[in-house]
């Protein structure tokens, strides 16, 4: 990162000096002067947001119309008089806007892979940071991880798992009438009940905002039945720290995944448990 913007710095005070020295050398010429520091600095902006290939590639042409006009008024003057700024300057005004493009496209492709870069580790601190802050469950990244590597295994040794979500109903009003505090310690409360209610090996998740999900391992669609009744009697009352107690409704969706399943892929999945969520008031 120091290195990028050392060698940056370099490249931008050289293109700036540049900048600055063309038009200390056009601005005395009047018109002609003003109109070829406009084009310039043009060339450049746009170079600075395209990159250096779209800058050479309307720079070319430009630097052919200029050269047929800077011929026609030094052997013909058929279209226009003679030009004020010396021959030498066109010359050299030529050859700088090419390698002003150039470093301009530098470092618009460094700006580039520096944002493409920051991108990638915000990304990838967004997977390490596992863990969701207000109830202590995976993040909806891990979750699909934990859960695609489950269907492998299902699907290699056999067995099956029972993957339940859980989507609180109304959550937006809940805090709109009850407040921040009140929310937070709706999440807390409803994750230490359910780290009670499963077992150590089953994997609980955050799945969204107002939805949760429990991936219980080594499951079949009997044994859901008494996570049901463990559920109902849990969940169904929540105590507010005011001491109100308040029912809690829930739209729960499951979905069992057994040997056979294979061309069952994550999102379908999702797509199936999600579709089959039933309202309950536990």
């Amino acid at each position: 990162m120091k290195t990028f913007f050392e060698g940056s710095q370099f490249i931008l005070i050289v293109l700036l000096l540049g900048v600055q020295l063309s038009t200390y050398l056009l601005l005395p010429y009047g018109v002609e002067g003003l109109v070829l520091i406009a084009f310039l600095l043009l060339l450049l902006s746009y170079t600075l947001l395209r990159g250096s290939a779209a800058g050479l590639f309307w720079s070319l042409p430009y630097l052919l119309i200029l050269g047929a006009v800077l011929f026609d008024s030094q052997f013909f003057n058929r279209f226009v008089k003679e030009i004020e700024v010396p021959l030498p300057y066109m010359l050299a005004y030529g050859i700088a806007l090419i390698g002003l493009i150039l470093l301009a496209g530098y470092i618009q492709n460094q700006l580039t892979d520096q944002r493409q870069l920051v991108l990638k580790l915000q990304e990838r601190i967004r997977r390490f940071t596992a863990v969701d802050i207000e109830t202590g469950f995976d993040n909806p990244e891990r979750m699909e991880f934990e859960v695609t590597a489950e269907m492998k295994r299902i699907d290699r040794y056999g067995g099956s798992f029972v993957l339940l979500i859980l989507q609180m109903d109304h959550y937006e009003e809940f805090q709109k009438l009850y407040g921040e505090k009140e929310r937070a310690h709706l999440l807390s409360s409803l994750a230490y009940k359910l780290g009670e209610l499963t077992r150590q090996t089953d994997r609980k998740f955050r799945y969204d905002t107002d939805r949760l999900a429990v991936l219980l391992t080594n499951t079949t669609v009997e044994s859901v039945e008494i996570v049901s009744s463990k559920l109902e009697n849990k969940l169904k009352v929540h105590q507010l720290l005011s001491g109100n107690l308040i029912d809690l409704t829930f739209l729960i969706g499951q979905v069992t995944y057994e040997p056979g399943s294979e061309s069952m892929d994550y999102e379908v999945l999702m797509e199936k448990v999600e579709s089959e969520r039933v309202s309950y008031v536990l």
